[in-house]
């Protein structure tokens, strides 16, 4: 990010990039940015810091009383973001493509006809198959994922869950592990991304010495935001950190399966509205109710309400925080509505033709 202004009380106006319409005289929405009433209510639900990145610039940031910026927070299944950005990286460095069948390196699925046509695209927007009949609350580590069998066809049902997660970072350990890299797929994010943004994730939950790509990864709301700057312009990031831009737009694609959701990020738009799949789909995103105007919006959410917001039309990046259900399990019986988060945060106003 180019600055780090900390905690200014400002008014911004923000505008659309283009029309809310396909309308030639349509006029795109614009927007007060509230920052303190946002931050108020974030607080009533257990929220401990709000920040938020307008072109590169931290122009609001509130913590709670006793909150210090460079302190971490475990973000639950906001971690699954990271992993859409792994491949962007392993696309860049010739390991992968996103519509390889996942079985020419997995190749114990190659006997398996639904497994062997599971793509690594599949894997990441959570529609490969791969699912217990009912899902078990232990989370599977890279083995017992690759040993989970196929319910439905790929590509046929979006099933919320770790197991395509998992299943992905054991086919990433194959290609880095053949190409004399990384030891394991968080090695080569740090390496190839966040050591290169100045980004420090830390607490990294791990099952057989390899680190769990769908959830337990601390981070601190500073560095988040960080993250979710370098996604929304990977160019000003440096050459280092340079990751594949065609399958960074990819992380944004709805699924046939669920159009609510792309690889490891939700899009909560109302135009999936009428999308009432598996578990987790409308669970936490309520903006999938918003009016037509409401912009477009791409989600990493984690529970406890950990959330990273991107705005590509109004350049915008929010994080808001908590301490996490494992340090804070109240976070869990709070009413939280990122509906009402964002609504309180962008103010609409008025705009003459």
């Amino acid at each position: 990010m180019k600055a780090w202004m900390s905690g200014l009380a400002m008014t911004m106006v923000l505008a659309m990039a283009g029309p809310a319409s396909a309308g030639a005289q349509a006029i795109a929405p614009v927007y007060a940015l509230a920052c303190d009433g946002a931050d108020a209510y974030s607080r009533q639900a257990r929220g401990i810091a709000v920040i938020v990145v307008h072109a590169g610039d931290i122009v609001c940031e509130r913590y709670a009383d006793g909150i210090e910026p460079d302190e971490v927070w475990e973000i639950a299944s906001g971690v699954k973001s990271f992993a859409g950005v792994m491949a962007a990286a392993a696309v860049q460095d010739g390991l992968l493509s996103l519509d390889e069948r996942a079985a020419d390196t997995l190749t114990e699925w190659q006997d398996d006809p639904a497994r062997a046509a599971i793509t690594i695209r599949q894997l990441l927007n959570q529609s490969s198959g791969l699912a217990l009949p009912r899902e078990s609350s232990r989370l599977p580590g890279y083995q017992a994922a690759i040993r989970t069998r196929a319910r439905t066809r790929p590509g046929e049902a979006f099933a919320y869950g770790p197991r395509h997660f998992q299943a992905f970072g054991e086919l990433l350990r194959r290609k880095l592990a053949a190409a004399g890299l990384d030891a394991t797929p968080a090695h080569y994010l740090g390496r190839r991304v966040l050591a290169p943004l100045g980004i420090d994730v830390r607490n990294w939950a791990s099952l057989d010495g390899m680190p769990v790509l769908s959830e337990g990864a601390s981070i601190s709301p500073r560095d988040w935001a960080r993250f979710g700057h370098f996604v929304l312009h990977d160019s000003d990031a440096g050459v280092r950190a340079r990751v594949d831009p065609a399958t960074l737009a990819a992380l944004f694609e709805p699924s046939g399966a669920n159009p609510a959701y792309g690889l490891g990020w939700w899009l909560p738009h109302p135009r999936h509205a009428g999308y009432r799949g598996s578990r987790g789909v409308g669970r936490f995103l309520d903006t999938l109710e918003a009016g037509e105007d409401f912009p477009e919006l791409h989600v990493a959410a984690g529970a406890g309400g950990q959330r990273l917001y991107l705005f590509p039309e109004l350049d915008l990046v929010v994080v808001r925080m908590t301490r996490g259900v494992d340090q804070d399990p109240a976070t869990r019986s709070r009413a939280w509505s990122d509906r009402r988060f964002i609504e309180h945060l962008l103010v609409p106003q008025a705009v003459t033709p």
